[in-house]
């Protein structure tokens, strides 16, 4: 019996002893326990919000800050159904956000992690609230500083976001003439090479080539998402990339 007894006295010590970031970032780690495919069970993530929070509120790291962006996007994006509930996730995340920006300018993962917040907020508001809000404007400014900072941040998370914002963002002559598709995939691409390459990254790459008439290239790529085996932490977002790609071939014609 003591045996079994002292060990399990010391893991229960070792849990209470964990600090709040500890305990969040064990529970982010965990955030696709119970899901299925690209929908999450959501508890894990609850109480990484949970700590994180508490996280913030007594320590106020970066670490935190950036914790607390990934999770509430995590939450919003896999875990609720309704859109108001998901509007309500979103707005915090970008509120909060901001406020983060504002005291750690430095900081490119709380910039990066803020716009895809906020990418999510303009999927759930539309495109008339998003243009109201001057949101491509927001995305450039914000992925430009991100390359500036750190351009190998998150595999090249800023060539990322203003490839995907040149790809998303409406041409409007004398209101917003910046957005380029070309530029779009020459962006998309130089993501591609900075460190790993992602399945989002390889997603809207494909989705850029097939804009620029590259339809084999793009059938290629997203063929290859397909063929893919999610697994590890990431398999939730794994499986919503596999998805949007099997919908998106659907509507090639080759």
């Amino acid at each position: 019996m003591k045996h079994i007894f002292f060990p399990l006295l010391f893991l229960i010590s070792q849990l209470f002893s964990q600090s709040n970031l500890e305990k969040a970032n064990s529970a982010y780690a965990s955030r696709a326990l119970g899901s299925t495919k690209n929908k999450a069970d959501g508890s894990q993530i609850k109480s990484a919000i949970k700590f994180y929070l508490a996280a913030i509120e007594n320590e106020n790291s970066i670490e935190a800050s950036i914790g607390i962006l990934k999770s509430y996007y995590y939450y919003g994006k896999y875990a609720l159904d309704d859109n108001d509930e998901k509007k309500k996730i979103f707005n915090d995340a970008v509120s909060l956000g901001e406020k983060f920006i504002i005291d750690n300018p430095e900081s490119p993962g709380i910039r990066y992690w803020y716009l895809v917040n906020l990418g999510s907020w303009a999927e759930e508001y539309g495109v008339i609230a998003a243009a109201r809000s001057g949101f491509a404007d927001t995305m450039k400014v914000h992925s430009e500083k991100i390359i500036k900072l750190d351009n190998k941040y998150n595999d090249g998370g800023g060539y990322f976001m203003l490839g995907v914002v040149h790809l998303r963002a409406p041409y409007v002559p004398f209101f917003l003439s910046w957005p380029d598709k070309d530029k779009a995939e020459k962006l998309l691409k130089s993501a591609s090479i900075t460190g790993k390459y992602t399945l989002p990254q390889k997603f809207n790459y494909a989705k850029a080539l097939y804009k620029n008439n590259k339809t084999k290239e793009a059938l290629d790529l997203l063929k290859n998402i397909i063929k893919s085996t999610p697994s590890g932490e990431n398999r939730v977002e794994s499986w919503d990339q596999i998805i949007q790609a099997e919908k998106y071939i659907q509507n090639i014609k080759e």
